[in-house]
């Protein structure tokens, strides 16, 4: 069945009315406006976490495999538990929803996805082509599935043909450690970003630059032939917050640095240079990089940018419902190194709950 777009912009249109752009910086599910998703590199976690493992030379990955299954397990949830979506667990309505969960694949630009074979409580196997992180879309599936059935779930991986197939069956129980990454749902502000929408769908009208590969199971992004996808937003703290209480905060200045060298990698492919070596740039294009850049968080859901200011020495942004500080302080430190041509340090404060103010000023910087 081909994919359904809103006439007038191409967006998807069954995506359009699952989820919401709202005015505070987030993008939330329409039927729980607590749960929030964001737009990232598809790859981007992949190499985070794998640049994690080898600096601190150990496996991280059952962790985030966790992490991502008890997101999936809410974010179905908060479907599935409202009327009149919860008829989708009766009976023969499971098959239904089994071939739900394969669109929303396409849609979120995680996977393409079909099933196979499917017996409730039984288990299935489904086609899954192009994932953004095999394991990750494996816990995907799995918390889906435990979500739709209440009961969980193993996994294995086979070959057909060309095609990669996860087989799933029920399992004894879920790891223990699955029950200390539980999601914590920080309290939302309002605001009032205003962003151009499209006037049938209401999606914004900025993001016309996504393109669906509706065979493929990918989102491009046409201005710098990236791939995107939507993901949950809060895994990553979920893991930061872990690895933390194991390894202490020594993972912060990777994780910065990790987002600081994405922002860079993003703003090269977008034409965005910085100044050349030694020179200043004017007043205005720094201006004009800054505003540019801060204006794309919310449309990617990871905040709300209600402030900022700057000079040659520093930059001072408040972001409303960050998404992750240690993800946004790297992309910071990044915008304020392409603008200024100096190497960056950022700091940070919280001052109320769900809003933070980043600090950044070049390394050389001295205290008066």
């Amino acid at each position: 069945m081909a994919m359904r777009k809103c006439r007038e912009c191409g967006f998807p249109y069954w995506l359009s009315k699952l989820i919401l752009w709202n005015e505070n910086g987030t993008i939330t599910m329409a039927v729980n406006p607590d749960y929030r998703v964001v737009i990232i590199e598809s790859d981007f976690l992949t190499h985070l976490f794998s640049r994690i493992e080898e600096s601190l030379g150990l496996s991280i990955s059952h962790l985030v495999f966790e992490a991502q299954r008890n997101a999936s397990v809410h974010t179905i949830n908060s479907q599935l538990d409202k009327f009149p979506f919860f008829v989708g667990r009766w009976g023969p309505n499971r098959r239904i929803v089994v071939h739900a969960f394969c669109r929303l694949s396409v849609w979120l630009g995680q996977a393409y996805a079909r099933a196979i074979d499917y017996k409730p409580g039984m288990g299935g196997e489904a086609i899954v082509r192009n994932p953004y992180n095999r394991e990750l879309m494996a816990a995907i599936i799995l918390g889906a599935f435990e979500s739709l059935e209440r009961m969980p779930f193993e996994h294995t991986w086979r070959r057909l043909g060309e095609e990669d197939v996860i087989s799933i069956k029920p399992a004894a129980q879920r790891p223990e450690i699955s029950e200390r990454l539980e999601l914590e749902y920080p309290e939302l502000k309002p605001g009032h970003f205003h962003m151009p929408r499209c006037p049938s769908c209401g999606t914004p009208r900025e993001l016309t630059y996504l393109r669906w590969n509706e065979e493929d199971g990918t989102i491009i992004d046409n201005r710098r032939n990236t791939r995107l996808a939507f993901l949950d937003g809060y895994v990553p703290t979920s893991v930061f917050r872990e690895l933390e209480k194991e390894l202490g905060e020594e993972i912060y200045p990777l994780i910065i640095q990790a987002e600081k060298d994405y922002t860079h990698r993003r703003m090269r492919e977008l034409g965005i240079a910085g100044a050349a070596e030694g020179a200043v740039l004017p007043r205005r294009e720094r201006e004009s990089i800054y505003e540019n850049a801060l204006a794309t968080l919310p449309l990617r859901g990871q905040g709300n940018p209600v402030d900022y200011r700057y000079s040659y020495d520093g930059l001072s942004v408040t972001v409303e419902n960050p998404y992750n500080e240690h993800l946004l302080a790297g992309q910071m430190a990044a915008l304020f190194e392409v603008a200024e041509d100096k190497e960056a340090e950022v700091e940070w404060s919280s001052l109320e709950p769900s809003s933070i103010v980043f600090n950044v000023r070049p390394r050389e910087y001295q205290k008066a």
